[in-house]
C-alpha cells in the first residue's frame, strides 16, 4: 500500500495540474478574437484587444517572478483562483447587461479577459510548475512530474476541443464551468495545500500530516513507551517454565 504521504501529495499535484488546464485560461487566449466576436467588441479594435491578452501574459509572469518568494506559493495559487472566479462572474454579468442594450459592456468584458489571464499568470501559471519539485523528494520526483504534464495535455485538449461548443451552447454563460472549476479548486487546494516557501520538505511533509488530519508519533517505533516496556517484562516472566527459581 502506497504511503499515505505520497498519496496526499500525489493527489495535490494532481487536482494543481488539472485545474491550471482546465480552468479555461488557455482556451480564452486561443479563442480571444471569437470572444471579443461574441462580446460585440468592433471589429477593427479586435486586433488591439488580442495583443492586449499577450501584454497580459508578459505582466503576469514579471509579478509572478517578483512576488512568489514575497507572497508565497499558496496565497497565489489560491487568490489567482478566487480571482478568476471573481472575474468570471463580472464577465457573465457584463454580456447580459450587453444583451439589454447596457453601453460600455464590450469594453468591460474585454478588460475582464484581461484580468482573467493576468489572475491565472500570477497564480496558478507560475506556482503549479514548481509544486512538483517543492513537495516530493528525489525518488518520487520524476514521477510526480510525469503525472501532472500528463494530465495538463489531456486537460489542455479536451477544454480545446469543447470549448467552441460551450460558447455555441450556452452563450454570455459561456465561463460559468470555468467558473465552477476554480472555485473548485481554490476550495480544495487552500485546504490541502501547506505553504512551501522557505520550508524544507520535512517541514512540508508535516503540514500535509497535519491538513490530512494523521498524527504522527514524534519518537516513532525507535524509542518504546515505558508501557510496552512493562508489558514485554511480564510477558517475559509469563514465558518461563514452571518450578524454576528466579533466586537462582
Amino acid at each position: 500500500m502506497a504511503d499515505p504521504d505520497l498519496r496526499a501529495q500525489l493527489r495535490t499535484v494532481m487536482v494543481a495540474s488539472s485545474a491550471m488546464m482546465l480552468c479555461g485560461n488557455d482556451s480564452i487566449y486561443f479563442y480571444a478574437s471569437y470572444i471579443f466576436l461574441q462580446a460585440d467588441v468592433p471589429a477593427d479594435k479586435i486586433q488591439y484587444a488580442t495583443i492586449g491578452t499577450g501584454a497580459s501574459e508578459l505582466t503576469a509572469s514579471i509579478l509572478s517572478n517578483l512576488l512568489i518568494e514575497r507572497v508565497g506559493r499558496r496565497c497565489l495559487l489560491v487568490g489567482g483562483y478566487t480571482l478568476m472566479s471573481c472575474w468570471s462572474i463580472v464577465f457573465t454579468i457584463a454580456l447580459t447587461l450587453q444583451k439589454q442594450g447596457v453601453e460600455g459592456m464590450p469594453y468591460l468584458s474585454m478588460a475582464c479577459v484581461f484580468a482573467y489571464i493576468l489572475s491565472f499568470g500570477l497564480g496558478p501559471a507560475g506556482v503549479t510548475g514548481i509544486l512538483p519539485a517543492e513537495i516530493f523528494d528525489q525518488s518520487a520526483r520524476p514521477a510526480a512530474y510525469m503525472v501532472a504534464g500528463s494530465l495538463m495535455w489531456l486537460s489542455l485538449f479536451l477544454v480545446g476541443m469543447i470549448f467552441p461548443f460551450i460558447v455555441k451552447s450556452l452563450g454570455s454563460l459561456c465561463l460559468l464551468p470555468f467558473l465552477a472549476v476554480c472555485l473548485l479548486s481554490a476550495v480544495f487546494l487552500g485546504l490541502t495545500v501547506p505553504e512551501t516557501k522557505g520550508k524544507s520538505l520535512a517541514e512540508i511533509t508535516e503540514e500535509f500530516d497535519k491538513k490530512n488530519k494523521r498524527k504522527i508519533r514524534a519518537k516513532g517505533l525507535d524509542e518504546p513507551t515505558e508501557e510496552f516496556n512493562m508489558q514485554e517484562e511480564v510477558t517475559s516472566f509469563s514465558s518461563l517454565p514452571e518450578g524454576l527459581d528466579l533466586e537462582d
